[in-house]
């Protein structure tokens, strides 16, 4: 009996409907009803019944719900204290994060972090933004970093970080020394996107066609630092996260160019499930809270990233 179909088995429960739980759980509902499937042929009984629009538990259902409860509660307590065997003298952090929190943001928290616990080994690995809320709830990592709270319940989460999305060129680009750039100034301008980062391509594909300008894409490419040497060599503008160009527009490598219409918001969260998580991971939480906390009176956008950058 896998702990992981009882995780699947206690969704459905609280849910009420494989539906309902696929999307809690981030899963296919035909996944999701295939790990509930062998857990019945494992138990050798039906666990809901599946005539009415509501499931509902069978007796062996009802009988399995209190029994499996228990289990994850052992479980989760039993890994709780051996991990905390795990001293930060030689323990281990895995972290789960998109690109612009992993390249941009992490750097300087890991390495405050690295100079408390030295010995402590870090892995962190560059997951979609849809994978991240169940690599954590699936204890794959401890912790996540993602764009929004999740949809899981049994997730905390903290607001780590607020940034901007900006238009930038190549400062030798006829629009940096315009004085107003709009929408519809772009009309059929050349423009490079990450082709991971779907969700924000398709806001800014509906916010050309509000203005009724073409949003001209010229090339998809795979990272924000290939699309920053792109922009550099002037095959096309881009939209993406300020902190991702912060040194760039310093030393004046790239231009950031002003668009009033352009007002989208970037968040970065790090999510975490507090029932098992080793002492390595709660000093980084409480670590990156105390940074976090350390910016809220800041209201630049550009003062927050660069504290955390240099953190």
């Amino acid at each position: 009996m896998d702990i992981l179909q009882l995780e699947h088995f206690l969704a459905v429960v609280d849910e009420r409907s494989f539906t309902r739980a696929a999307e809690r759980l981030y899963r296919t509902q035909s996944a999701l009803s295939q790990s509930v499937k062998k857990l019945e042929e494992e138990i050798g009984a039906p666990l809901f019944a599946r005539d009415v629009h509501e499931v509902s538990l069978t007796e062996a259902g009802r009988v399995l719900v209190d029994y499996a409860r228990r289990m994850i509660s052992l479980r989760d307590e039993a890994t709780h204290k051996l991990g905390r065997l795990k001293s930060l003298e030689s323990g281990a952090l895995s972290i789960a994060a998109h690109e612009s929190a992993a390249v941009y943001l992490l750097p300087g928290p890991i390495r405050a972090y690295l100079e408390q616990y030295p010995h402590v080994k870090v892995g962190i690995y560059r997951n979609r933004l849809e994978e991240i809320p169940s690599r954590v709830m699936d204890r794959a990592v401890e912790v996540g970093f993602v764009k929004e709270e999740p949809a899981f319940r049994e997730l905390q989460w903290v607001d780590v970080h607020s940034d901007k999305m900006v238009l930038i060129a190549s400062p030798n680009h006829p629009l940096v020394s315009r004085p107003r750039v709009c929408i519809r100034d772009l009309d059929g301008v050349p423009f490079v996107v990450h082709h991971l980062c779907s969700s924000t391509e398709d806001i800014i594909a509906r916010l050309f066609d509000k203005y009724e300008s073409n949003l001209n894409v010229v090339a998809e490419l795979w990272s924000f630092e290939n699309i920053k040497t792109f922009v550099h060599e002037d095959v096309g503008l881009a939209i993406v996260p300020r902190v991702t160009v912060l040194h760039e527009l310093r030393d004046g490598v790239i231009a950031e160019i002003p668009v009033e219409e352009i007002k989208i918001p970037r968040r970065t969260v790090m999510i975490f499930r507090p029932n098992y998580l080793s002492d390595s991971a709660m000093e980084l939480i409480k670590l990156v809270k105390r940074l976090s906390s350390g910016r809220s009176g800041r209201d630049d956008l550009g003062m927050k990233q660069e504290s955390l950058l240099s953190a």
